[in-house]
Formats: structure tokens, sequence, C-alpha cells
């Protein structure tokens, strides 16, 4: 594989692992933690509860997916680390279309991978993760609110929730 085929979510979350990694090395540490049971991260260090919001906004559904699946990975990395964890989903924009218990309406070679996003939800919303989906990208791409995933809040508009949720303390991850 090269760096020409990776795709740009992809890239994406390969510098950002990048990035993380050697941000102890570059803030003038040594690169290791004093707090080895937080697995390295200096980010973490005194934390016993772990506030993230994931803005999910990517209308390509294989990338929504993956990264449903990375919040549930980031879900399993926190709970080893013996942090209490409370996590939100805000989807907006193109990741609202796969949200629909009625997949019809969605592109035949789509349909796969939409049920595959709804497993990921279910399994998110059982960790207690919270999914909430802008009725505004709803009304946009004609999802209507009473069709959704049982697990996936509604609210108008996920603007207020990014916002919300940030000014209650919480990190927020922003993906395009």
């Amino acid at each position: 594989m090269t760096l020409n085929t990776l795709s740009r979510p992809l890239l994406t979350v390969l510098l950002l692992a990048a990035t993380l990694a050697l941000t102890p090395a570059l803030a003038g540490g040594h690169g290791q933690s004093t707090d080895q049971g937080k697995g390295g991260y200096v980010s973490l260090e005194g934390l016993e509860e772990f506030r993230g919001l994931v803005d999910l906004s990517h209308g390509e559904p294989r990338t929504v997916l993956r990264y449903l699946q990375l919040v549930a990975q980031m879900d399993d990395d926190l709970k080893a680390m013996g942090l209490e964890r409370r996590i939100v989903v805000a989807m907006r924009g193109g990741s609202v279309r796969y949200l629909r218990r009625d997949r019809s309406p969605i592109d035949l070679a789509d349909q796969i991978v939409a049920e595959e996003i709804a497993r990921a939800i279910a399994d998110l919303h059982a960790r207690d993760i919270r999914i909430e989906a802008c009725k505004v990208a709803m009304d946009r791409f004609e999802v209507p609110a009473d069709g959704v995933l049982e697990e996936v809040n509604v609210v108008n508009n996920t603007f207020i929730t990014l916002i919300g949720f940030q000014q209650q303390g919480y990190g927020m991850v922003a993906i395009p």
C-alpha cells in the first residue's frame, strides 16, 4: 500500500496516532509517562473520568463505520485503564443517512455497510455511549425522525450538542 492509495480518513488517523505517540518527546519529556496504568498517555495523568465528544459528519458509509468502530476501540482502551467514561457521538451531515431503520432508500451498494453501522451503533449504545443525530441534517437528507435506529437520540441541531458538551468539559474530536 502506498501513500497515494491511502484514504484521507485513514491517513488522518495515522497522522493523529503518530502525533500522539510523539507528544511526550515533543513536550520535553523522555517519552515516558509517570502513570503507566494510563497506557503511557501523559494527557490522562491524574484523570479518573474521561469525557469525550466525537463530531462525525462524514458521508461515506465505510468511513462512518470505521470511525464508529474506532470509538468502540477507544472505549475499550479507556476501560482497560480503569477510567470512568462519558462519551458522546454527535452525527450530522451525510453521516445521518445511515441511521434509518428502513434501509431501502439507501443505495443498494451501501445497504450492507449501513447494516454494519446499525450494529456498531447498537454496540456503542450497549456501552452507554450516547449517539445524537442532527434533525437539520436529517431533514436535508430526508431521514424521518421517527424512522431512525432506536439507539439514536434525535436533537434539533448538533451544533448545540457540540458546544454544550464542550462547555461541560468534554474534549472534542472533529471528523469531517
